[in-house]
């Protein structure tokens, strides 16, 4: 099985088609083919230990290559440093295993039916995250409300 997932993933080219013109072929040294078959589960094997990495208390959803994480406490600034432990932990995860993180596409949302919880700031590697009154993943809409 190992030397059959590593012909799948060792020595892989691409190149780039542009209106018929057809670029230099790289070799391409970390990923999974996109659209192959096999691509979707070995992400998924490769980025579970990111999950193991996050403090108690943070829960995780992990579709493909989308991450949500998300803690329930009773006070917002308790939950603004959990989630900025989480977000450290995600930082160090991806530079120690070279992947990106697509900054504007994270963001952060504190739910919440209190008018006195105030949302801290939450920061990616020492930008300050957006933070957005609704989000939508997987096609569901979450209002903060």
């Amino acid at each position: 099985m190992l030397q059959w997932i590593k012909s799948y993933l060792h020595n892989r080219r691409a190149r780039v088609t542009v209106d018929g013109l057809k670029g230099k072929k790289v070799l391409l040294r970390h990923g999974v083919p996109q659209g192959g078959v096999l691509s979707p589960t070995l992400f998924q094997v490769f980025i579970t230990d990111l999950v193991k990495t996050l403090p108690n208390g943070i829960h995780a959803a992990l579709y493909a290559d989308d991450l949500m994480m998300w803690c329930t406490e009773e006070h917002a600034t308790t939950a603004t440093c959990r989630m900025q432990l989480a977000i450290d932990n995600l930082v160090a995860w991806a530079e120690d295993w070279n992947v990106s993180i697509n900054r504007e596409k994270s963001s952060t949302t504190l739910f919440t039916l209190s008018p006195k919880q105030k949302a801290g700031t939450i920061k990616l590697d020492g930008t300050p995250l957006k933070t957005e009154e609704e989000v939508t993943y997987l096609g569901v809409n979450y209002d903060k409300k």
